[in-house]
């Protein structure tokens, strides 16, 4: 009888919960929306680095005899992502959380161990590979990424897994206007089945999952706000959940960004909360040269005189025509200025706000293209681009530069050597006329084309 009353009681001893990853927000590490991903990666030598802190109210619910019983309350953690654009088409990242706080019933009645409340959990690297880019004139954004998650961190915090597991996915994202951005993702999560069992739960099964993701967010100024619908499928058993979120992102200066999301769950999948919330701070720094067009900023320069262009010509006319040698200086030109140590072309291209779209005409563009075929021994075209001073475009530190690209493209897509051609990009830092004005702001917005020659002189003051 005792023997009998012994194993009885070793019976209804409680047992932990298995180990599995709860959470089921992946956060985005690169550009682009917070959850979900952007399409986008990094530029090349850009290291950003994230902090976030994340607050679950009942993550974890199961069925009982007697109804649905919160096996966790509450849960807080802290989350730390590094991720660094090996190249411009290729995003690395590191992301690792830790549990920082648990609230919850004890679970012996339901024959279970509590979860431990403290820990850290399973590490994640990840890649993206940027397939498309809307910055080299494709139509979307496209990439795939991959992301594995390790079999290490704290026992019992169910935040570790405990086998290798992987979530492989395809982002798919475009642009309305510099006005609207939205972005679509599919991906497959794969890892081991694991099952909650207790003689006083319903078992419940976790495995492999369709995850699904929708996103839009605005775009062009610092304060951004941004809405998404995250779904997954659970082949094992049949269930479907969803999370709907919402937030608002803030860049107070260039390379840091404040965020704060929250949202509500739908339906009783481990993982989907009643509500979320999260917030956090990012910041970003480019290491080393930017990998674009080639770019510099301190070339001495001597002018030299033009020859003055062929009004009846286009500038498509020239290609395959012997190039001239340039005239003498007496010789003047409609579309360059002499200044004492460069030419400057009277014509500038000019932009909508938060845009770096080329104008539907570009007439100087085209005489411009016309000078450079016809003039061998021009060496040096510099490409310079501008912002105004208002929000909408010092919140995108690119912006000028993505203008001078614009630019740039133009000219070679239309016979211009890329040897000849340098980019700059100066931001607000010299605007043409005051930015008070709205006139003044639209002249502003502009890209110049500086006609130089380099020269062994010194800079003139």
């Amino acid at each position: 009888m005792t023997l009998l009353l012994a194993q009885g009681a070793m019976a209804q001893e409680p047992v932990a919960l298995p180990d599995f990853v709860l959470e089921r927000l992946d956060v985005n590490p690169g550009p682009g929306p917070l959850t979900t991903g952007g399409g986008t990666v990094l530029r090349g030598g850009e290291l950003r680095v994230m902090l976030m802190g994340h607050y679950q109210h009942q993550p974890l619910t199961l069925n009982t005899k007697e109804g649905e019983i919160p096996l966790l309350r509450s849960r807080s953690t802290g989350l730390l992502s590094v991720a660094f654009g090996l190249s411009s088409r290729l995003l690395l990242d590191f992301q690792i959380p830790v549990m920082t706080q648990r609230e919850g019933d004890r679970l012996e009645r339901q024959g279970l161990l509590a979860p431990t409340r403290h820990g850290v959990g399973s590490p994640r690297v990840g890649a993206r590979a940027g397939l498309l880019s809307t910055e080299n004139d494709d139509s979307v954004d496209l990439a795939a990424e991959v992301d594995v998650s390790l079999p290490m961190g704290t026992e019992g915090t169910l935040a570790r897994g405990r086998e290798t597991s992987a979530l492989a996915k395809v982002i798919v994202a475009g642009q309305f206007n510099s006005i609207l951005a939205p972005s679509f993702e599919v991906g497959v999560l794969l890892r081991p089945t694991v099952s909650i069992e207790s003689s006083e739960l319903e078992t419940r099964e976790i495995g492999s999952e369709l995850r699904l993701g929708a996103g839009l967010m605005t775009l062009g100024a610092p304060l951004r706000a941004e809405v998404a619908i995250n779904a997954g499928l659970s082949w094992k058993q049949s269930r479907t959940a969803a999370e709907l979120l919402a937030g608002a992102r803030y860049a107070p200066r260039d390379g840091v960004e404040l965020f704060a999301v929250g949202g509500l769950g739908l339906g009783s999948e481990p993982g989907v909360p009643l509500f979320r919330l999260l917030a956090g701070v990012s910041f970003s720094y480019l290491l080393g040269e930017d990998t674009r067009p080639d770019s510099d900023a301190s070339i001495v320069h001597e002018s030299v005189p033009l020859p003055m262009p062929d009004p009846g010509r286009r500038a498509g006319d020239y290609r395959g025509v012997q190039s001239s040698p340039l005239a003498g200086p007496d010789v003047s030109s409609p579309i360059a200025n002499v200044a004492r140590d460069r030419f400057v072309l009277e014509s500038r291209v000019y932009f909508t706000t938060g845009s770096s779209e080329l104008p539907a005409e570009s007439p100087d563009l085209e005489r411009t293209v016309e000078m450079m075929l016809t003039n061998p021994s021009v060496t040096l075209l510099t490409v310079d681009g501008h912002t105004d001073d208002s929000k909408a475009e010092t919140f995108n530190p690119r912006l000028g530069r993505n203008r001078a690209e614009a630019v740039w493209r133009y000219l070679v897509e239309h016979g211009v050597s890329p040897n000849k051609l340098r980019l700059r990009s100066f931001g607000p830092e010299h605007p043409a006329q005051s930015n008070s004005t709205p006139e003044g702001r639209e002249r502003n917005r502009r890209v110049e084309l500086l006609l130089m020659i380099p020269s062994n002189q010194e800079p003139t003051p």
